[in-house]
């Protein structure tokens, strides 16, 4: 049964750990200097600057992606918030770009419409228009380079995609007037190439191109911006996987997500069955064969050999974006089919990555999620690191309410249990979770109506979940119905019904399916951290300015411990702190000592171990009673 997303101003967080994410986001957003914001804009511009640019990734060839990130975050985070001073940033940049798109096409229609701070791009996107395109080697499995520029079109994405989500969310008509020029622009490749130089280009990595493209079709209703989008179609990614191909050993994850994302947002426009084909076994390959056990994907952003994630626990696993875009392709996936294993996946990586890449202390995000045993979480700094995945970072935790409800008709699907109010406007129903999850596992659904409403609300009842979880309406006992399956609750609703839950979160043994002495314990949805210390962390290690590569040369301890499990159920040799909720401890498991347990999420400032060797030895003496 097909389902549809909420917009985003009908779901508000309430206070939880994901607002508390949330929070930290938005004084982040509204510290930022918006002239430093427009500085690359205007060099490119020839327009005078009012204040330096950003530092990392925004004073190299990157520049100006920042700004689309910010675009989106605000936007989103203004739905969210209703924050005036939000709109104000907003309306600002807005301003200030649509001077500098008039000033990049004042004396060359080439540039009519162009709109970005890529730093010494006009002549290259000349020689591009001209059919010279330089890629590297074009025989390569991707390319980050288009004449000498750093993935330029990745760049052009970020700004057309944060026009976009103002627009969406604001319906500021100018940011749709800026974007729409853009387009334009954008169309002269096309236009000009042949299929077989515009497929060149489009080796160089390109974001979501295909994607914003068609968004403008559904925004101005105008179906040359889909044509538009289908030619910036990368075929030889795209076109295998809608054989149903696996192609993926060797590519770039984060290249290769977005592009599928587009093609999935022009099945919706198109109703292209090979299409939707092609979306489809590109995220049951990554979902089922390429995640590790917390939802993340690839190593240094590439994917690996299906088998091989033993040989990929390093410190490049899992960048941080590539998890933002699974997640939204997701919300396609879910759409077309409603499947629990698309809701469980999306929790694995919301739960375990999303909520774990923000900093407590300071807002700040992660690049790679390291799976080095060991290692250590990397964080940004506000302004001087500026890497994609602090862009992405920034939309993060401004997304937090999309992918916990879905309808179609009379029917709700309560995906996540995530303190939230839902205002579904169909039948009038406000819908209230109050909960701490993960860090808790009761949810209380509050029910307001102004009249009674006949409608159904279906509950996630989590495979993991076991035994079945309690379930009360009103007060009363009632059926749960059976873990990895929905419970529907069809009924009149009233005003004051309410729903109260009690989720069961067992320990429990994840082994790597191809290498099962390698393994990760969860409690329930949420992934467990052995804490080691923060030997030879010292700052400013762990937060990473210009080079997000550069805490891969910090040490790591001499030893990390195995677990000898022996064949011993989990409950024998892991058990919960008895005064401290949310924390466990190993007994007689741990060679050469025990160890302790948190949740990943919650790991920020010390080294851990999320997978575990399982010593070949047998357990220590005394281990089967301990």
């Amino acid at each position: 049964m097909a389902c549809y997303e909420f917009d985003a101003p009908d779901v508000t967080l309430l206070p939880g750990p994901f607002r508390d994410n949330m929070v930290r986001d938005l004084d982040y957003l509204l510290e930022f200097d918006c002239d430093r914001l427009l500085a690359p804009f205007q060099t490119a511009a020839g327009l005078p600057t009012r204040a330096p640019s950003l530092g990392g990734w925004e004073r190299m060839g990157l520049a100006s992606h920042y700004t689309g990130h910010f675009l989106s975050a605000a936007s989103l985070m203004h739905a969210q918030t209703g924050d005036a001073r939000l709109a104000a940033k907003i309306d600002y940049l807005l301003q200030h770009l649509t001077a500098c798109q008039r000033a990049n096409g004042r004396d060359d229609p080439q540039f009519e419409g162009y709109c970005t701070g890529i730093p010494d791009s006009k002549a290259a996107f000349r020689q591009a228009l001209a059919g010279q395109l330089d890629v590297g080697d074009p025989h390569a499995l991707y390319s980050f380079t288009l004449n000498g520029m750093w993935s330029p079109w990745y760049t052009v994405h970020k700004i057309m995609a944060g026009l976009r989500d103002v627009y969406v969310h604001l319906r500021r008509a100018q940011a749709l007037r800026i974007l729409v020029d853009m387009a334009r622009w954008a169309a002269q490749y096309p236009g000009r190439l042949t299929s077989a130089q515009m497929q060149t280009m489009l080796i160089s990595e390109q974001g979501g191109m295909n994607e914003v493209l068609a968004d403008v079709a559904a925004l101005t209703g105008e179906p040359e911006y889909l044509r538009l989008a289908e030619q910036f179609n990368q075929r030889a990614q795209l076109d295998p996987l809608m054989r149903r191909e696996d192609i993926l050993n060797g590519l770039h994850s984060n290249q290769s997500i977005p592009r599928v994302i587009g093609l999935a947002r022009q099945y919706a426009l198109n109703g292209r069955a090979d299409y939707r084909a092609g979306a489809e076994f590109f995220w049951e390959n990554v979902a089922r064969q390429r995640t590790y056990v917390f939802g993340g994907n690839g190593d240094h952003e590439d994917f690996f050999p299906i088998g091989d994630t033993w040989r990929h626990l390093t410190v490049g696993s899992a960048e941080s974006c590539c998890t933002y875009n699974i997640l939204k392709l997701t919300n396609h996936y879910f759409c077309w089919n409603a499947t629990m294993e698309a809701a469980d996946f999306f929790e694995r990586g919301l739960v375990n990555h999303i909520l774990g890449s923000q900093d407590p202390r300071t807002g700040m995000m992660t690049y790679y999620i390291s799976m080095r045993p060991g290692h250590f979480k990397t964080f940004s700094t506000p302004w001087d690191s500026c890497w994609c995945c602090a862009g992405t970072g920034m939309e993060n935790h401004a997304r937090y309410s999309r992918g916990l409800y879905y309808h179609n008709g009379e029917t709700l699907w309560i995906n996540l249990y995530i303190a939230s109010e839902l205002r579904w406007k169909r039948t009038g129903l406000t819908i209230r979770q109050r909960t701490q999850f993960p860090n808790a596992n009761t949810v209380r659904i509050e029910i307001a109506a102004r009249r009674p409403v006949h409608a159904t609300l279906r509950l996630r009842h989590p495979h993991w979940s076991t035994p079945s979880m309690d379930l009360r309406l009103n007060g009363r006992p009632i059926d749960p119905g059976r873990p990895g399956e929905y419970r529907d609750l069809a009924r009149e609703w009233r005003d004051g019904d309410a729903i109260d839950i009690e989720l069961r979160m067992p320990l429990r043994i994840e082994r790597l399916r191809h290498h099962p002495s390698t393994f990760a314990i969860l409690a329930g949805p949420t992934v467990l951290a052995a804490t080691l210390g923060d030997a030879l962390m010292s700052p400013p290690i762990p937060y990473a300015r210009t080079n997000q590569y550069e805490w891969r040369k910090v040490p790591d301890p001499v030893t990390v411990p195995a677990l000898a499990t022996a064949g011993r159920p989990i409950e024998q040799w892991v058990r919960p702190d008895p005064l401290k909720p949310l924390l466990w401890h190993t007994h007689g498991a741990g060679h050469p000592a025990d160890v302790t347990l948190v949740p990943f999420h919650q790991v920020a400032h010390e080294r851990y171990a999320v997978y575990f060797d399982e010593s070949a030895g047998p357990a220590p003496t005394g281990a089967q009673s301990a």
